[in-house]
């Protein structure tokens, strides 16, 4: 290994190697607190894919009598694409649960006039599960959900838990999809709101034959959650994109503030090298390996101690609770770039530039 190598100076000197990763390694643990924010929309995920495979058709209050909506019912009822299902028109209350950071959310919940219809949407969507105990009262929640709430198969969850009545939990799925599902029969009458689902046709083929066939109706269409989800997320992304630049700036102060302490110890051996011939060139790429090189080894050294305490903390502490901890996340993965960048590009500019200046004749 070349005296003149980055790799070289990294290796015959590890002590002070060792702290400028250090400060480079605290880049990475802002992937983990990106994850925590993500994980926020992460308990989301599985209501919006469901949502996008079950449509709800809604009757208008103005429709006198209803006709508009059983005549749409019936428009849909006969496309053979398309599986049509009636339910109750009330609010179906749900259950909250509490997220990775803390935090209380609201839950979504979608009501089956019998089990039978469950048992189809569910085919229909892929869930799995032993259905052969539901019955006209019977809850059925996701495992991740029966165990956020501390739930198991045979409990009685009514009003102390914020639902309207009393039902049995009688089935539980293996999907994260925070939500329950009821099993009630309404009279027809009441009977105001229709599943469409279609086990050929895409989310957007599917929104597209219902829209049509609503065309010039009064009925309502519920769209997917994803755009809600994401505006209600937005100012939070936002709020922790700031924070993100501000930490980032602080970074760039602290690292660069050890690094020239660093780096002005060795403006003699820098001074030598200009003295023996080498250009400024040659000392500016030097420095940038040598920190290009010390920045890389530390953001895989801390990413990969950001996986392993994230795999600890979800198999130990949060997965027995109905909660997760994502591994990445676009936000978290932006983070440590921009830390990196902001740190990266002034600390290497302003070191190298300092190295060119050295003059083994002031010594």
């Amino acid at each position: 290994m070349k005296p003149y190598s980055a790799l070289y100076y990294v290796k015959e000197n590890k002590g002070r190697s060792l702290l400028i990763a250090a400060m480079f390694f605290l880049t990475t643990l802002l992937l983990m607190g990106g994850n925590f924010i993500r994980s926020n929309y992460y308990y989301w995920e599985g209501i919006i894919d469901y949502t996008e495979h079950v449509i709800e058709v809604e009757a208008s209050v103005n429709d006198e009598e209803f006709r508009d909506y059983y005549a749409i019912i019936d428009k849909l009822s006969a496309d053979p694409d398309l599986t049509v299902m009636l339910h109750s028109g009330y609010a179906e209350p749900s259950l909250d649960w509490v997220g990775t950071m803390g935090f209380t959310m609201g839950g979504y919940a979608a009501r089956f006039n019998t089990p039978e219809e469950l048992k189809e949407a569910f085919r229909i969507i892929g869930y799995e599960g032993d259905f052969s105990g539901l019955r006209n009262g019977s809850l059925v929640v996701s495992k991740a959900m029966a165990n956020n709430k501390g739930f198991k198969l045979g409990d009685i969850v009514d009003e102390n838990q914020g639902l309207s009545g009393t039902y049995t939990l009688d089935a539980i799925i293996d999907e994260d999809i925070y939500a329950i599902f009821y099993v009630e029969e309404f009279p027809k009458e009441k009977l105001m709101r229709a599943h469409v689902m279609s086990e050929t046709l895409s989310y957007t083929e599917l929104m597209e034959r219902v829209r049509t066939a609503c065309e010039g109706s009064q009925c309502k269409i519920q769209k997917s959650m994803r755009d809600e989800i994401d505006s209600q997320f937005q100012p939070i992304n936002l709020i922790f994109y700031l924070a993100l630049v501000l930490l980032s700036l602080v970074l760039a102060v602290s690292v660069n503030s050890v690094i020239a302490g660093h780096y002005n110890k060795r403006m003699y051996e820098f001074g030598v090298y200009r003295a023996i011939g080498r250009t400024k060139g040659d000392v500016r790429r030097k420095v940038a390996a040598e920190i290009l090189v010390t920045d890389l080894v530390s953001v895989v050294v801390g990413v990969g101690f950001v996986e392993l305490l994230t795999f600890m903390l979800n198999e130990l502490y949060y997965k027995p609770g109905g909660r997760f901890l994502p591994y990445w996340s676009e936000i978290g993965v932006f983070g440590v770039i921009i830390s990196n960048i902001f740190v990266l590009i002034p600390t290497i500019l302003l070191r190298g530039r300092a190295m060119c200046k050295a003059d083994v004749t002031e010594f």
